[in-house]
């Protein structure tokens, strides 16, 4: 029998269609391996999304065509959707944004008609409760170091079709399983934040980035993402280790949903009275709010307007970018366009008296008839 930590390892049974990986990228390289698709296909795919998603896709000679995104459903159109498909389009890969779930029905009818793949994206999206579209074939749930979940690292792909998943565990078995020094590295990295983003330590830390002319939310970005630097496809390429695997388990059978209701509960406080045309995802009604983004013309200027009151505001607050896009004759007056985005402080432990100050300070901000910040 062999050991880990001190304890025998046992085998770690998850649901029968529910297979772990090292993350979401690495179920993601899998899953295209699995399908095997001919270079030169076209992946259907949300305009926003992690750089390494679009990465991958490169590396397996696919062609990623984006539509464009909502911003007031965090949903994509059905008529662009439609309108995208070529002989060529293979796959559709649904990314849920910022703790929001689209409505996929009628993105899922479309697909079904065409013969396309469906891919759901949800590393943002994880609630304990939404488990993706039945029709969809693959579902995808992170479990990475900033998401609802956490178990440091991780991931766990949801598999509808039998013979889809025998060839996707197949593959993922061939991977060799992560060193645990790496997880025990991620330990210490989640400590390490965890002391930094304290008010005493994150002002400190603040101060010497201003003094060292350092950008302080790219000191904090670079901690916490998930595979840094370059390489990626070699970093991906691994199973998780069973420590790694022993913590996913546990946090997928002890999740906490309160810790989606305090979310809902602080962004709805954030939010109140603010215009519509500011909030992000206001017409979603399956909104868990991983992150709080609102809109402006001049990020930088309310960031500041914000710090200057004490409130970490960023634009930095995930590593998500837009691809390129050329829709001649698309009326896409309600596209979401991440350089207009301002995230809001979402700490739950958050005072009321806190909480209330930064929702009249925005309030404030967007009465003044003088403010070019929210002429969006």
């Amino acid at each position: 029998m062999a050991y880990c930590f001190g304890f025998k390892k046992k085998e770690i049974q998850f649901h029968k269609k529910q297979l772990p990986c090292l993350s979401v990228r690495t179920g993601f390289d899998l899953v295209l391996q699995a399908l095997n698709l001919e270079r030169g296909a076209e992946i259907l795919v949300a305009d926003i999304n992690i750089p390494d998603m679009f990465t991958i896709m490169e590396v397996h000679g696919l062609k990623a065509i984006p539509l464009a995104v909502d911003k007031h459903t965090l949903g994509l159109s059905p008529a662009e959707l439609k309108a995208a498909i070529t002989p060529q389009t293979k796959l559709l890969l649904i990314t849920h944004l910022f703790g929001a779930v689209m409505d996929t029905e009628v993105l899922l009818q479309i697909a079904q008609a065409n013969n396309l793949v469906v891919i759901e994206d949800c590393a943002q999206a994880f609630d304990g409760d939404y488990v993706g579209h039945p029709q969809s074939d693959v579902v995808m749930f992170s479990f990475g170091l900033i998401k609802t979940n956490t178990a440091l690292t991780g991931a766990v792909l949801q598999i509808n079709s039998e013979i889809l998943f025998a060839k996707i565990k197949w593959l993922n078995e061939q991977l060799p399983e992560q060193p645990t020094s790496r997880y025990l590295k991620k330990i210490i990295n989640a400590m390490l934040i965890n002391l930094i983003t304290k008010q005493l330590p994150y002002t400190i830390a603040y101060q010497l980035c201003k003094l060292a002319n350092k950008d302080f939310d790219t000191l904090i970005s670079g901690f916490t993402r998930g595979f840094p630097g370059t390489d990626v496809m070699k970093k991906i390429s691994y199973r998780p280790s069973y420590p790694n695997l022993r913590v996913l388990k546990n946090k997928i059978e002890n999740f906490d949903r309160a810790v989606i209701y305090k979310r809902q509960t602080l962004a709805s406080q954030l939010l109140q009275q603010l215009n519509g045309k500011v909030k992000i995802g206001a017409h979603n009604s399956k909104h868990t709010h991983w992150v709080i983004p609102i809109e402006t013309e001049t990020p930088a200027l309310l960031i500041r307007q914000l710090k200057d009151k004490g409130f970490d505001a960023t634009a930095k607050a995930s590593s998500l970018v837009k691809l390129d896009i050329c829709r001649s004759g698309m009326g896409l007056t309600n596209e979401l366009k991440l350089e207009n985005l301002v995230y809001l402080p979402m700490n739950l432990g958050m005072k009321e008296s806190e909480v209330r100050a930064l929702n009249q300070l925005l309030l404030d901000i967007c009465r003044n008839t003088s403010s070019e910040l929210f002429k969006i």
